[in-house]
């Protein structure tokens, strides 16, 4: 999320190269090309250059079925997991989860709502100074992952294979949810609405019950539609 240190570009290039991963997105933020980064990921420059820029988490996190948030504070709506819990998460959320790992900014980190939208929150623990530089943080974060994961499984047979909902998908459904509730004039005192629809948008749900979901809210917008009084 908006990176503001060219030369972290470079350094996290050449983590992910470390890792073997190549996909990666940039929200905002500075650019790689004529700065500093050509120099702190000279060795991989052909992950700098398949770096994609997104103009919102939203975007960049398509086709995401479940959200792992770094961050190192916490409160009473942000409380994260020790980063040994990521084998948990990996067991609980099954081979056919396609996780998106989410990182601040290097001054904040995650904004609030940037938060709420994960599935899970984790924390990298130190012993002193609570925030890791991006690219260190990414180094340890993808270490635990590869960790965590073990050899890949086999992949399920096609007719017991899950297939978890998209994030992009999630949130369709939630402004879909919203239109409605709008519409219906739910009374949405104090404005918590929006918030809760983007919690419950970050939590992981199989494309099937999606599905479902999506036709109860159709099915809501019909009957109001058609019980109104002259329709």
């Amino acid at each position: 999320m908006e990176p503001s240190i060219p030369a972290n570009l470079g350094f996290v290039a050449r983590v992910l190269a470390n890792a073997g991963l190549t996909d990666w997105v940039r929200v905002g933020g500075c650019d790689w090309r004529g700065s500093e980064a050509e120099r702190t990921g000279a060795m991989a420059r052909d992950r700098l250059e398949g770096l994609r820029v997104a103009g919102d988490l939203a975007e960049a996190v398509a086709g995401c079925s479940h959200l792992l948030g770094f961050t190192a504070r916490s409160g009473r709506r942000r409380q994260p997991r020790p980063l040994p819990d990521l084998a948990r998460l990996l067991a609980e959320w099954g081979p056919a989860a396609r996780v998106g790992l989410v990182f601040g900014r290097e001054d904040r980190g995650l904004e609030a709502e940037e938060a709420e939208a994960c599935t899970a929150l984790v924390t990298i623990p130190t012993a002193g100074l609570a925030s890791l530089n991006l690219s260190h943080a990414v180094a340890v974060a993808l270490y635990e992952w590869r960790r965590a994961a073990g050899p890949a499984p086999a992949p399920p047979p096609p007719e017991h294979e899950e297939v978890w909902a998209s994030a992009e998908d999630r949130l369709r459904l939630a402004r879909h949810a919203a239109a409605e509730l709008a519409a219906a004039g739910f009374p949405d005192r104090g404005g918590e609405l929006p918030g809760t629809l983007r919690r419950l948008a970050a939590l992981p749900v199989l494309a099937r019950d999606l599905r479902m979901l999506e036709r109860i809210v159709r099915h809501a917008r019909w009957r109001r539609e058609h019980d109104s009084p002259g329709a």
